[in-house]
C-alpha cells in the first residue's frame, strides 16, 4: 500500500470511528469522555451542551486508537441499546447490544441492498436513492415528494418502509412529535455505490396505487396541520419561558401523534377528540396558577381565561371559546358522559347541522380552530411585557 492510500485509509477510519461515538453517545456523555481523557477541546469548555456534537466526538476519535476505544465502551455502556440496528462501517460493526468488532460490514450491506432490489425493484431503488438525496434523513412526505423526482412518479412507501428495517438499511426515527426515516450515515456511499447498477425497465411499470390521490392529499394536508400545531405549542413555551420563567405546556407526545390519524367513523372521532382534549387540558396548572392574582373556576380553560383576563385588557374571546367547544365534543357525549343536547350546541358552532356529520371534516375543522386559538394565543404572550 502506497504512502497516500494509506493516509486516506486512516482518515477513513478515523471519520469511521467519529460517526461510531456519535452513533452510541449524546453530548453529555461524549463531554465526561472528553474531560476524563484530559483532552483540550473539552478542558475549555464549562458544560455539555456548549460542545459541538460532532467536533466533540472527532476530538476524542482522534486521540485514542482501538484498545482505547474498547476501554470506552467497557466504562461508558449504553443503557438501553444502540440506535440504526448497530453500526455497519468497513473498519467497525457493532450490534443492538453495543458489542464491537473490527470486522468490515460491506459485504453484508451489499447483500442487503440486493434483497431489497429484488424484493421491491424499482420502488425499492426509488426509496433508497431518494433518502440518499435527502442526506439519509426526511420526513415521510418529503421522502413521497423526492421519489416522484428519482422515479418521475408519485407512490406511498408505506409498505415498504417498515420492511427495510429488518435489512438494516432504513429505520424509523424522531419522535411522535417529529417522525423521520433515517438510514445509517456509514452505510450510504455503500448503499449509492450498489443501487447505481440498478437497471431501470425501459416503461415505467404500472405500479396498483396503494394509496389514492385523495387521500395521499387528505394525509399531506392533515401532516402539515398536526406539525403547525406542534410549532405553535413549542413558540408558545419559548415565549412563556421567555416571560414567565416556566413552560406553559405539559408535553404529551402520544396525544400529539394522534392528531396526524385519520377519522374515519365515529369510534375513531371519539379516539381524537379526547387526545385534542388532553392536550387542551394539559396546561402546567401548578406554575400557571402561581401568576394569576384570582382564584378562578378549576379547570385548565378557566386558569387559562383567568391569566389573560389579568394580563390583556381586551383580546380575542374566540381563543377560549374554541377551546370550550372542543372539550363539549369531548365531555357532552358518550363514552365520556352521557349525550347532552350541548353536544349539538357545539356541533354547530363549528359548522355542523346534520347527524351523523362527516368525522372526517368534522376532525379537520376541530384541528383548525385549535390550531386558531394557539395562534391567537401566541400573538397576546407576545404583547405581554
Amino acid at each position: 500500500m502506497s504512502a497516500e492510500s494509506s493516509d486516506i485509509s486512516k482518515e477513513d477510519k478515523l471519520k469511521e470511528r467519529t460517526s461510531l461515538l456519535m452513533r452510541l453517545y449524546w453530548q453529555d456523555e461524549i463531554f465526561k469522555i472528553g474531560r476524563e481523557r484530559g483532552l483540550t477541546y473539552f478542558e475549555q469548555i464549562h458544560d455539555f451542551w456548549e460542545i459541538n456534537l460532532y467536533q466533540g466526538a472527532l476530538e476524542i476519535a482522534r486521540n485514542i486508537d482501538d484498545n482505547v476505544l474498547l476501554a470506552i465502551l467497557s466504562s461508558h455502556p449504553k443503557p438501553y441499546g444502540i440506535s440504526l440496528g448497530g453500526f455497519q462501517g468497513k473498519y467497525y460493526s457493532l450490534d443492538e447490544n453495543g458489542q464491537l468488532s473490527f470486522k468490515n460490514s460491506q459485504d453484508n450491506v451489499r447483500k442487503n441492498v440486493r434483497t431489497a432490489l429484488k424484493k421491491w425493484g424499482e420502488r425499492g431503488y426509488g426509496i433508497l436513492q431518494a433518502l440518499i438525496n435527502k442526506n439519509g434523513r426526511t420526513t415521510y412526505f418529503e421522502l413521497i415528494d423526492e421519489i416522484e423526482r428519482v422515479l418521475g412518479y408519485e407512490f406511498a412507501p408505506s409498505y415498504i418502509l417498515p420492511r427495510l428495517a429488518p435489512l438494516k438499511l432504513v429505520f424509523k426515527t424522531g419522535s411522535n412529535k417529529y417522525p423521520e426515516w433515517t438510514m445509517p450515515s456509514e452505510i450510504t456511499t455503500v448503499v449509492q455505490e450498489e443501487i447505481r447498477s440498478f437497471k431501470r425497465p425501459l416503461q415505467p411499470p404500472r405500479i396498483k396505487p396503494t394509496i389514492s390521490e385523495g387521500l395521499l392529499k387528505q394525509m399531506r394536508e392533515r401532516d402539515t396541520l398536526a406539525n403547525e400545531i406542534i410549532e405553535a405549542r413549542r413558540n408558545i413555551d419559548i415565549v412563556f419561558k421567555t416571560r414567565f420563567k416556566t413552560a406553559f405546556f405539559r408535553q404529551n407526545e402520544i396525544a400529539i401523534n394522534d392528531l396526524r390519524k385519520s377519522c374515519s367513523d365515529e369510534a375513531e372521532f371519539n379516539n381524537r377528540i379526547l387526545s385534542l382534549a388532553l392536550l387542551i387540558d394539559g396546561i402546567e396548572i401548578a406554575s400557571v396558577s402561581k401568576l394569576i392574582k384570582s382564584k378562578g373556576k378549576p379547570g385548565s380553560i378557566n386558569l387559562l381565561e383567568t391569566f389573560l383576563d389579568e394580563q390583556i385588557i381586551d383580546y380575542d374571546k374566540t381563543i377560549i371559546r374554541n377551546l370550550r367547544m372542543i372539550v363539549t365534543l369531548r365531555s357532552k357525549k358518550y363514552p365520556v358522559h352521557r349525550d347532552d343536547p350541548m353536544y349539538l350546541n357545539a356541533l354547530s358552532y363549528f359548522g355542523f347541522t346534520e347527524m351523523p356529520p362527516d368525522w372526517q371534516n368534522l376532525w379537520e375543522t376541530i384541528l383548525f380552530r385549535y390550531l386558531e386559538s394557539l395562534r391567537g394565543l401566541l400573538s397576546i404572550l407576545l404583547q405581554i411585557q
